[in-house]
């Protein structure tokens, strides 16, 4: 064979390789919205707003859509809770036709009384939360927790995120040991809709606004929701594929012929947390306004509070259809505490937060209550550059933190790869020539 047909083979052979490369580099992972073998749960609660959890997994504050599919093993469990109320539970055995939904109404029994909850970890150190709020460092005891069904979350650095329901009775001490499972296989979440500025929840966690890249998340199916007033709720299943983007891209659509109607909450300062009829419903972020969606119609109650300002409260009057806006104009207290309020966002988002050596929580976060002063702040997101910087933090002062993270240069990257390809090809077409 002569030298020149030697090198077109192999010419081939090259290119043939550097496009498939290409494909495999560029693959999404598996994305499933409505429709296909898909049926739903459609859950709320009496009152609005309780905490869901389907067959043990976190799925956020109700109302929530959550896609099963109609030809798996028809049983699950449902259980709701709410601060102040006993928990709700409830089992199916049988699931949803593809595209057809069924409606689960948690109508709450509040409780009375006061107990505490003891919190542990392991391993030590995570940082925890009660029904959302301010993250203390394990092991902690709430006191005074009004009796009822309570979420206990926790967070460390390199750890799944936990979440549990804990019953607190009257006069009685619960106890929570949060066992983190480590996080060994990971990918990250390119998520994208249409409009923008869509809330995304990942497993019930709140992830960031659209568009944004979520990383340090576990390969496997995920349930993803995107809520933002005005639009009908988006529920899907995301597959996260080890080590790569998996890219999530929605159309959301307008609301017609609504039921309920929508809530849209900004503050300034932002970092606040909203409370809608006693249950807590997330935080406001710079730039961000939080959306409440599927509200049902009537009159309800929005606490809005904030370390070093007076808590804000008003009655909001939500019609169907239509989109309701709270802005509270914060005012500081006249004796503020010797702290302020930090919130920190990454991009990519999922990044694992350290505070004076100490792990605080995963982008986006809200630190409500950090002691005035100077401190140390370290962000690690696998797969990108460490990011770290120092902050000056002035009592009652709310300083907000944006880290650009960039990503850990890789010598066998996507661009470099397929051209080493072609060039040893071509060294060895060469070699092959000569040698004839």
């Amino acid at each position: 064979m002569k030298l020149n047909e030697r090198l077109r083979i192999i010419m081939v052979i090259a290119i043939t390789l550097v496009l498939t490369a290409g494909t495999c580099m560029a693959a999404d992972g598996v994305t499933t919205g409505a429709g296909g073998d898909f049926g739903y749960f459609e859950i709320d609660s009496v009152p609005s707003g309780g905490q869901i959890f389907f067959d043990g997994k976190l799925m956020g504050p109700a109302p929530v859509t959550i896609p099963v599919y109609s030809t798996a093993t028809p049983s699950h469990t449902v259980t709701v809770t709410l601060p102040g109320y006993l928990p709700w539970n409830q089992q199916y055995t049988t699931n949803p036709p593809a595209g057809q939904t069924i409606p689960v109404i948690a109508r709450m029994v509040p409780s009375t009384g006061y107990g505490s909850i003891s919190v542990t970890s392991s391993p030590n150190g995570a940082l925890v939360t009660l029904d959302g709020g301010k993250g203390q460092q394990a092991p902690w005891v709430y006191n005074d927790v009004q009796s009822g069904s309570h979420l206990v979350q926790a967070f460390l650095s390199g750890y799944q995120p936990y979440s549990t329901i804990v019953q607190v009775d009257p006069g009685q001490a619960a106890t929570v040991n949060a066992v983190l499972s480590p996080l060994t296989i990971i990918g990250t979440l390119q998520a994208k809709s249409s409009p923008g500025g869509a809330d995304l929840y990942i497993d019930g966690f709140y992830s960031g606004s659209t568009a944004t890249t979520v990383g340090n998340l576990e390969a496997g199916n995920h349930v993803v929701h995107l809520r933002l007033a005005g639009y009908n709720d988006y529920t899907g299943v995301v597959t996260i594929q080890q080590n790569q983007v998996t890219t999530l891209d929605v159309t959301l659509t307008v609301k017609s012929q609504a039921k309920d109607g929508d809530i849209v909450v900004q503050s300034n300062p932002p970092g606040a947390s909203v409370v809608l009829d006693g249950a807590f419903m997330g935080t406001t972020e710079k730039g961000n306004p939080l959306d409440l969606t599927g509200i049902a119609i009537g009159s309800h109650t929005v606490d809005i509070k904030l370390e070093n300002y007076n808590d804000y409260s008003t009655v909001v009057e939500v019609t169907a259809g239509k989109v309701s806006r709270v802005t509270a104009e914060l005012v500081p207290v006249s004796q503020p505490t010797q702290s302020g309020i930090v919130q920190i966002t990454s991009s990519p988002a999922g990044a694992n937060v350290y505070m004076d050596d100490k792990s605080t929580g995963i982008t986006p976060l809200t630190l409500p209550s950090v002691n005035a002063g100077t401190h140390t702040l370290f962000i690690r997101l696998p797969g990108y550059q460490d990011y770290s910087t120092t902050i000056n933090l002035g009592a009652g002062q709310s300083l907000q933190v944006d880290a650009a993270l960039t990503p850990v240069p890789s010598p066998t990257g996507a661009g470099i790869f397929p051209f080493t390809i072609i060039i040893a090809l071509a060294g060895l077409a060469i070699v092959l020539g000569r040698r004839r």
